[in-house]
């Protein structure tokens, strides 16, 4: 069975997790073999796969990046990340469990250091088309870039003592190390509905702080016309004219945005909401490494037929087989 993970032009922290939670969590679980792929953490459900592997779902979500997927027997759905994903495409809400980045510290040794560091984790885009490491710097404020090593932000959002983030994994990783946190929301619109999903399963009322666009590209970037692919591969086109622009206002208007919303009122679940959620989702995974047949990884059987890596995938959520 293949890990898979979605992979752009830079790494991105919450996809990247997925290559250090998982094999903490279900070792042994993952080889090579493309006969079946597991989605963990991650938007990520949705009609991107191909139809002929079977797709094990644990813990992702629909983001609304990719048309809805399909859902029949190649689908085996252990849990998703929070009911609007479930509303979605048609599951029952009890399947809405939580994200399952918010088991990575404990299932990788991580713990909040104690530190006095106020960070910043942009989202992987705005890292890259914004000019938030000058701004941070200007603000006082360290910046977590997503683009490093998942166990290397890991380790840098544990040494916060307040963590600012616009990528939602920033949140859900500090939350789940009780590192106080303050929402930032996203600069590109189609990024914002995938964060009440996970709120939802956290008892929380999301307050977000509002960051302007630091430089013309990501400006480009925020309007609200991102939403239409073919306002994305308009702007893919003239990305190179876009980031030749510079603008000394945009940097320090940024950088002045970023100190007003360290000041704001942080947030954090609650810990019986916290206990709650990571408690389900390691039922689920316990559920996951109790099958034998997928424990042992998908490939090292010869001559398995695919109604045999059915009946051994398919969760407690059977789902229909649709015409």
């Amino acid at each position: 069975m293949i890990l898979y993970r979605w992979q752009g032009s830079a790494p991105n922290f919450g996809d990247e997790l997925n290559t250090v939670l998982w094999p903490a969590l279900l070792p042994g679980f993952f080889d090579a073999d493309p006969s079946a792929r597991f989605l963990g953490v991650g938007s990520v459900l949705d009609a991107r796969h191909p139809a002929a592997p079977l797709k094990i779902v644990a813990g992702s979500a629909y983001g609304g990046y990719e048309p809805k997927p399909r859902l029949d027997t190649s689908w085996a759905v252990h849990w998703v990340r929070g009911p609007l994903t479930a509303a979605a495409l048609g599951l029952p809400a009890a399947l809405a469990l939580g994200d399952p980045a918010a088991l990575a510290p404990q299932a990788l040794g991580v713990a909040r250091r104690q530190g006095q560091d106020i960070g910043f984790m942009p989202h992987f885009e705005s890292a890259a088309r914004g000019a938030w490491q000058q701004a941070a710097a200007l603000a006082g404020i360290r910046l977590i870039d997503p683009r490093d090593p998942p166990l290397q932000v890991l380790d840098a959002i544990a040494r916060c003592r307040l963590l600012l983030s616009e990528a939602l994994h920033g949140v859900i990783v500090a939350d789940a190390l009780r590192v106080p946190w303050i929402a930032i929301r996203p600069i590109a619109p189609a990024h914002r509905p995938k964060w009440p999903d996970w709120s939802a399963t956290m008892g929380l009322d999301l307050r977000f702080q509002a960051l302007p666009a630091s430089t013309w590209r990501e400006r480009a970037r925020a309007s609200p016309l991102t939403v239409f692919h073919a306002t994305r591969q308009w702007l893919d086109r003239h990305d190179a004219r876009l980031a030749a622009l510079r603008s000394t206002r945009l940097l320090h208007l940024g950088a002045e945005a970023l100190r007003r919303a360290a000041q704001a009122g942080p947030q954090l679940s609650g810990d019986s909401d916290l206990d709650r959620c990571r408690s389900r989702m390691l039922e689920a995974v316990r559920a996951l490494r109790a099958r034998p047949l997928l424990g042992a990884g998908l490939g090292h059987e010869p001559g398995r037929t695919r109604s045999r890596l059915q009946s051994a995938c398919h969760s407690a959520y059977q789902l229909p087989v649709t015409g």
